[in-house]
């Protein structure tokens, strides 16, 4: 009877330990987030945003069950000018006084390799969300060499088209449509 009640246990300990997840909180240190765009067809410029963070719900056993919701600081834009930041952050491009962060909440995610994954979420910009699809790749999930914490890296890719948000802004100079790499790394949440 006891040898019943011990292998229930151990089976319910396995099962609860197969169905765990781990929260993982984004470091902000060790993220960047770029974004280009074409200017009047001569270059293009990029940028990225400073301040960022997010929560990732990662399930290693089952990936498709994981999800991220995370921000970026509209304020914090950086695109190598302080007359082009201050251009951007403010009213009629970002606009960070009123909207002072970009949200990304995830709705699925679709494996598409054994490291490979097109995440699909919300993007909400200027108040409005809208779905977009991005491409990610997990580098690595282990633990950190230099901080010893269990982490987690990835890098993400996508585009989108600003229109999409209704934003027309110079639309016959500068372009539609926004490049995005993301790489981002973020540590287990401790209990």
């Amino acid at each position: 009877m006891q040898r019943a009640i011990l292998a229930l246990i151990l089976t319910m300990s396995a099962t609860a330990s197969a169905m765990a997840t781990d929260s993982y909180e984004i470091d902000p240190a060790h993220t960047q987030i770029v974004f280009s765009v074409d200017r009047f067809g001569f270059t293009t410029i990029f940028g990225s945003f400073m301040e960022s963070g997010g929560t990732i719900t990662l399930d290693a056993d089952h990936p498709e069950n994981s999800s991220v919701q995370a921000f970026v600081g509209t304020g914090s834009v950086f695109a190598g000018d302080p007359t082009r930041d201050a251009h951007i952050a403010g009213p009629h491009w970002l606009n960070a006084e009123e909207y002072p962060r970009l949200t990304f909440d995830s709705t699925a995610i679709e494996l598409t390799g054994d490291d490979t994954a097109r995440v699909t979420g919300n993007l909400t910009i200027w108040g409005v969300a809208r779905e977009v699809i991005l491409d990610v790749r997990l580098n690595r999930l282990g633990t950190d060499p230099a901080t010893r914490r269990q982490a987690v890296g990835f890098t993400i890719t996508g585009e989108i088209d600003r229109s999409d948000w209704g934003h027309q802004t110079a639309a016959s100079l500068i372009g539609q449509e926004i490049g995005i790499r993301i790489e981002t790394l973020a540590y287990l949440l401790e209990e």
